[in-house]
């Protein structure tokens, strides 16, 4: 019997103590690796990541800190920052995984640290 797959998408956030090389790459890794475990997710299964960052995280793309595992990873990465709006929460940083997935698998997503409060309903399900 052939298992039905679809597409997904583990959505995610963490907030960055100070815009430094060392704490994105620190920040990327550790909401890249909780939205992966959390879903079980397998590299082949991967079509892309999105990344989107707020204007005052500077030093560093999320899509390179990511990379900086692994120079040859192969899934499309892409990275845009976020528009400015009043009250934003500063220094974040947030991911997309789209992947493939058996058609019942419940997505679980990430909001981690000071960027539980952007998904308060959600932000607790899996820690």
């Amino acid at each position: 019997m052939k298992v039905e797959r679809r597409m997904f998408a583990a959505r995610g956030a963490i907030q960055v103590e100070s815009d430094s090389r060392e704490r994105m790459v620190e920040a990327v890794l550790t909401l890249f690796d909780r939205i992966v475990s959390d879903n079980a997710i397998e590299q082949q299964d991967m079509v892309c990541i999105q990344f989107t960052v707020t204007p005052d995280l500077r030093s560093m793309n999320p899509a390179t800190a990511l990379r900086s595992r692994d120079n040859s990873f192969p899934v499309p990465l892409f990275c845009m920052q976020e528009p400015v709006v009043d009250g934003m929460l500063e220094r974040t940083i947030r991911l997309m995984v789209m992947f493939y997935a058996d058609a019942d698998h419940k997505v679980a997503h990430a909001y981690i640290g000071g960027a539980a409060r952007l998904r308060s309903d959600i932000a607790g399900e899996n820690r």
